[in-house]
């Protein structure tokens, strides 16, 4: 946050914040954990979003009711609690906050959840949601950005990058895919004055190929300013005012010039000389980097390298 304060979500936690001494300020536990951790319009509270597994009880599998919280910044005091009946993924951009519901293996288009601090107001139909495909969190946004198919029976087909306008209107901007012999997963984006950056990789029938994950910037008109491929798929990304800082499965973290995509360096990850993973990444405003680790650390890093 601005005043240097950090909200961060893990396994038991639905969410926490840490002061810039490095002391916790609060927390609200959570059987499973957050997953997700977006601040609210009004800018003093933020939206939490809990994972719910299945589990065996019996001869039965059963899923307990999903768990969206919205959660004052300042006290910790969770403030409401929504139920929209399936899991959803939190979508954000400008003052708005969507819910995309999860529910894979339903027969019927999907609709978006428009919602804001007073009621929920159903969006418009964005087809079934395919976890594979359709992941598509854009940090920065000016507008909500989600994947989209063109089939019911077959949502990873045929994927367009799309906004929701203001009026509720989903807005295909151009095919996810450049490449039209290829069928590109979804991945982490930043947005960047009139275009996105996103990250993703090319599917292949026996699994990921040399080259075959990519960090991509492209115009809101589908064109292609650079692209930047390597093998290892990227976790995470965020960027300032000319770099983008991409991190990946590999331990790896780069920075990339924006403007052109040139490598500006590239490090490993490492705690106490043990390479790490980050499973998220943020431009903090003091002028370095915030990394969530896989093995639930908060790393402080230098945007040198």
């Amino acid at each position: 946050m601005e005043d240097g304060r950090v909200l961060a979500a893990l396994d038991g936690v639905l969410a926490e914040s840490w002061l810039p001494s490095g002391d916790r300020q609060w927390a609200v536990e959570d059987e499973e954990g957050g997953r997700q951790l977006v601040l609210a319009s009004d800018g003093t509270s933020v939206w939490a979003n809990a994972e719910r597994r299945s589990r065996r009880k019996g001869r039965c599998w059963e899923t307990s009711a999903p768990r969206l919280a919205r959660i004052a910044v300042d006290a910790g005091q969770v403030l409401e609690t929504l139920g929209p009946g399936v899991c959803a993924v939190l979508i954000t951009g400008g003052q708005r906050t969507i819910l995309r519901p999860l529910d894979g293996r339903s027969k019927r288009p999907a609709r978006l959840m428009m919602y804001d601090l007073d009621s929920p107001v159903d969006g418009p139909e964005v087809g079934r949601f395919d976890l594979s495909n359709h992941g598509f969190a854009v940090r920065c946004a000016s507008r909500p950005y989600v994947l989209v198919g063109t089939g019911l029976d077959k949502p990873h087909k045929d994927k367009w990058s799309a906004a929701v306008g203001a009026d509720g209107t989903v807005r295909r901007l151009f095919p996810h895919s450049w490449v039209p012999q290829e069928h590109h997963f979804g991945g982490p984006a930043v947005e960047i004055g009139q275009s996105l950056v996103y990250a993703g990789t090319v599917h292949h029938g026996h699994g990921l190929q040399p080259g075959g994950a990519y960090v991509v910037r492209r115009s809101l008109n589908g064109a292609v300013q650079w692209q930047y491929r390597t093998d290892h798929p990227a976790t995470a990304l965020d960027a300032d005012e000319d770099t983008l800082y991409v991190a990946y499965n590999s331990a790896a973290l780069a920075a990339l010039d924006a403007g052109s995509g040139s490598v500006r360096w590239h490090t490993v990850l490492e705690v106490g000389g043990a390479p790490t993973t980050a499973l998220s990444l943020a431009v903090a405003s003091q002028g370095h980097l915030l990394v969530g680790t896989v093995d639930g650390r908060i790393l402080e890093c230098s945007v040198r390298g």
